[in-house]
């Protein structure tokens, strides 16, 4: 409802009444953002003007209107303005050309009418000239009750649907004539909300009020944050303070109508009915209804309250703080590539810092949350998570924490380190019936050092992937023994490399195919007999009767000849068939001999 009037040249005032309302075409998502406000001192028509501003941070899709109410006060002549849309968040009434007429001025009840649900309310109307003629309530534009002309009060139902505008004049008059209120009604008493009323309000500070439905403070003009505990710069409003009276005079003569339960006042710092006059000595806020009362040498702005001294806090300066310190903060930290980090940074303080106190940033503008805060009686430890590190996460870092008390940092590097892996396939040493002696590392790539080395290693015949056997070893210079494996069998072996750390495993390196030897023979020849003629050595040997030899497994014999002791040398070897028994051997040294299998 929008109430304005301006004197003429005769001395007359000229008065308009209008309610209107500021269409959203996109669902607001939180009680407080949206603002109408209209000067209250208007020299001429040309001057009025009404703004609706909507206080969300991406308002493209909000498509914003005021359109004129014609359900209370009608006019024969339809009023005429224009609408104008100067921003996504803005719309702007001017030039009305409604018609005009010369009216007594009426003094309206000052004070706002907030009122808790089934509480008996009664609205007065001062009257500045008594007549004897009945005076007309009317509620929402219908007649609703008339009183003698000496009656003052009118009581409405006592039902929060009763909530809306209730008018008064004198039988036949104008309603121009009369004197308009609007009333409102909570749905929850002070302090509760919530489907049942049954949830507790947190404390709105600086004249914040609680909405009934979800519990948020709607704040007044001048003040933002969750509780109402943050003023905006003189001349700022909005639910983030990101709007602007548009002039020097700090938002002098403007009323703001927040939505319900809030009503209407003026800016902080300024009151009246024009809303022209500022703040006297020691009080602020809006409509200049609260007293500072500042403590500790602290000093009260009317349009923010007590502004405290350095080591002072609170609504009156009252507490006691110090400046946050962080602590025990490491100022080189390693990690490795695509691990999960998990930073802490602890500081101290009075107050306390709270969860939403401490932050990392990173010097291209990262900012990090903590993911959560633990709270001791002389500490707060904020925890960050960065999960999948990246070489983009590496760089100088900064933890900043700020309180009441004051603001602290402290700058730390984080280094990003590529987990080993090598560049070459394990090298065979030694191969047995059933081991490989292999060196598992020639030349690998990423960064060291070397904590661990795994040798991975299944036979070629395992049709099942992922199922290898491994051996850990701590050394990657050292030769690694691969034991208990199947004879004659190729097996795939591959090596995997770890740095210090969580994460500081890398990938496999290239694989090696190695063939273990053949079976070690399962009896032993025995010599039949040996001659000698000059260098010329026979040997002839037998196997045992009760043993036979699978030609499946065996492909024939070696025999060795060996030097005397003590050095028992070995001079010659020689390989024969499964089916000859017997061979010659040329002694190239005088010397005592010894044949062997």
């Amino acid at each position: 409802m929008v109430w304005w009037k301006y004197l003429d040249s005769t001395n007359n005032f000229h008065t308009h009444l209008k309610i209107c309302f500021c269409i959203f075409h996109h669902p607001i998502r939180s009680v407080a953002d949206n603002t109408y406000t209209n000067p209250q001192l208007i020299i001429n028509a040309d001057n009025f003007s009404i703004s609706c501003i909507n206080g969300e941070r991406s308002p493209a899709q909000a498509e914003l209107d005021i359109k004129k109410d014609n359900k209370i006060l009608m006019y024969a002549i339809t009023p005429q303005y224009i609408v104008q849309k100067l921003r996504n968040k803005k719309v702007v009434a001017r030039n009305f050309i409604p018609p005009l007429e010369t009216v007594t001025m009426i003094n309206n009840v000052k004070n706002i009418f907030l009122f808790i649900y089934f509480f008996t309310v009664h609205l007065t109307m001062h009257l500045h000239s008594t007549q004897k003629r009945d005076v007309t309530w009317k509620y929402n534009g219908e007649s609703a009750y008339a009183t003698q002309y000496r009656g003052r009060k009118f009581k409405p139902p006592e039902e929060t649907d009763n909530r809306g505008i209730y008018s008064a004049s004198y039988v036949g008059d104008s309603p121009l004539k009369g004197a308009w209120m609007r009333l409102i009604v909570r749905g929850c008493p002070s302090q509760k909300w919530g489907p049942n009323c049954i949830r507790d309000c947190q404390q709105c500070l600086n004249g914040g009020v609680c909405h009934e439905v979800d519990g948020d403070c709607i704040c007044p003009p001048g003040f933002m944050g969750t509780r109402c505990e943050t003023a905006c710069r003189e001349g700022m409003f909005g639910q983030n303070c990101q709007e602007a009276c548009g002039s020097e005079l700090n938002c002098k003569g403007l009323r703001f109508c927040l939505p319900d339960p809030y009503g209407c006042s003026c800016a902080s710092g300024w009151f009246g009915s024009h809303c022209e006059r500022a703040c006297h000595n020691d009080m602020y806020g809006p409509d200049c209804k609260f007293s500072c009362k500042c403590q500790n040498g602290g000093v009260c702005s009317r349009f923010s309250g007590c502004q405290c001294p350095r080591g002072w806090r609170g609504q009156h300066c009252e507490k006691s703080d110090w400046a946050p310190q962080i602590i025990d903060l490491v100022t080189n930290l390693e990690l490795n590539l695509n691990s999960n980090a998990r930073i802490l940074c602890s500081a101290t303080g009075n107050p306390l810092p709270s969860h939403n106190s401490i932050e990392l940033r990173k010097l291209d503008s990262t900012v990090l949350k903590a993911s959560r805060t633990v709270m001791d009686s002389n500490r707060s430890t904020a925890q960050f998570d960065i999960h999948h590190l990246s070489a983009q996460h590496g760089g100088l870092w900064e933890c900043r924490v700020s309180t009441e008390g004051g603001q602290d940092s402290r700058k730390f590097t984080l280094t990003i380190k590529e987990p080993p892996m090598p560049t070459t396939a394990p090298k065979l040493l030694e191969r047995r019936s059933n081991q490989l002696l292999v060196m598992p590392v020639h030349a690998y790539i990423g960064d060291g050092p070397i904590v661990s080395t795994r040798v991975l290693y299944k036979p070629q015949k395992n049709e099942k992937k992922d199922l290898w056997s491994s051996i850990i070893v701590y050394s990657d210079k050292e030769p690694v023994t691969l034991m208990n494996l199947e004879p004659s069998t190729s097996y795939y072996v591959r090596v995997q490399l770890s740095r210090p750390g969580e994460g500081g495993e890398g990938s496999p390196g290239p694989q090696a195919t190695l063939e273990t030897d053949c079976p070690e023979p399962t009896i032993q020849p025995e010599i039949d007999s040996s001659s000698v003629e000059g260098r010329n050595v026979t040997v002839r040997w037998r196997i045992p009767a009760s043993n036979s030899i699978s030609a499946g497994k065996a492909t024939g014999y070696l025999v060795q000849l060996f030097g005397p002791p003590p050095y028992s040398e070995k001079l010659q070897e020689v390989h024969t068939l499964l089916n000859v028994l017997s061979t010659n051997l040329l002694v190239r040294k005088k010397a005592a001999r010894k044949s062997s299998f």
